[in-house]
């Protein structure tokens, strides 16, 4: 097929470069357009002008969008000659309100990574969605060997928080009894806020790597634990990196995953203290699942795999992932 990619940098996950990567090895032709970055050298009238001329000649068989990282103009203008596809990499605040959709309203394909909003999606008025699992990249998310001795924490957490955020609240009420309790590394900005140091204010994914190495249990916490299926790119790349993963419970996870297999779950705070302290004095434990979480993550979810359940997606077909069960 032949696609275009509206994206931006993302520099500290390069998720969208991976996405690019993993399409043309499937045989894809592939035309990245950064929007912004045009428009920063061209000005905005002849970066329209110049894109539109570039994505006419090129043809492609539809025009994919990360977020919304495109303008609405240019949105318009290309919808009403090629196909839309747009993929939403996080959950939305519920309830979803019409006026708030943005270009999600517009697009053929609405893809996210929160299965139980397909409804929510389709109800608020889009036109088709449907659930895509975020992937890992085992190029940039893999094992190290060796730990990192400024890294070494019995516990670490990898992402920001914001106190005025409504969306960080589930991390304000997490963290700070967990930091209280054990040895603690922080990785991401805003953590000041509660009186807490991060030891790095961002994380690429050579540090992702050793973060994962070094720390005995990777924590895992997402803005919202009521959204079946729901849950960041982190943990994809926690267990391509092999890291021991103790995350929220999401609705319907163990469709997806086995708890003590792959992963642990927790369910409320006190839980995932109890956990902590349990898997501290299991290395063996930590080990036999880490190793199982990261193969699981090769066989099933990589960019490869997302690349392909995208073109699925966009040909009506089912996609591949979740797979079958294979655990009781």
């Amino acid at each position: 097929m032949r696609i275009v990619l509206f994206v931006k940098s993302k520099r500290r996950t390069q998720t969208t470069r991976s996405i690019a990567r993993a399409l043309r090895r499937a045989g894809h032709a592939i035309r990245v357009v950064h929007e912004g970055k045009r428009r920063r050298l061209l000005g905005r009238r002849l970066t329209r002008a110049w894109i539109r001329a570039v994505i006419r000649r090129f043809a492609p068989d539809f025009v994919f969008i990360h977020a919304q990282d495109v303008s609405r103009p240019l949105f318009d203008a290309l919808a009403a000659d090629f196909p839309t596809v747009m993929f939403t990499p996080d959950c939305w605040p519920s309830p979803l309100e019409p006026a708030a959709l943005g270009l999600a309203a517009h697009v053929d394909l609405l893809c996210t990574v929160a299965a139980g909003q397909v409804e929510e999606f389709e109800a608020a008025g889009v036109r088709r969605a449907a659930y895509l699992a975020e992937a890992h990249d085992p190029e940039l998310h893999h094992p190290v060997e060796r730990v990192t001795p400024a890294l070494a924490s019995d516990v670490a957490f990898i992402g920001k928080y914001a106190r005025d955020s409504a969306l960080h609240a589930t991390r304000g009420a997490l963290l700070p009894p967990v930091a209280e309790r054990f040895d603690t590394k922080l990785y991401g900005q805003g953590w000041e806020e509660l009186g807490l140091a991060p030891t790095l204010a961002e994380v690429f994914p050579e540090q992702y790597r050793e973060v994962c190495r070094s720390a005995r249990i990777v924590l895992g916490c997402d803005w919202r634990h009521d959204v079946r299926w729901y849950f960041s790119n982190r943990t994809w790349f926690t267990l391509g990196c092999e890291g021991f993963l103790l995350t929220n419970y999401a609705p319907g996870l163990e469709d997806l995953f086995e708890c003590h297999r792959h992963l642990v779950w927790y369910r409320s705070v006190d839980e995932c203290l109890e956990l902590c302290a349990y898997y501290l004095e299991r290395p063996d434990e930590r080990a036999r699942i880490a190793a199982e979480g990261r193969a699981y993550a090769s066989r099933h979810r990589t960019y490869d795999h997302f690349a392909r359940d995208l073109v699925d997606l966009f040909e009506g077909r089912t996609p591949a992932f979740p797979p079958p069960k294979t655990w009781p």
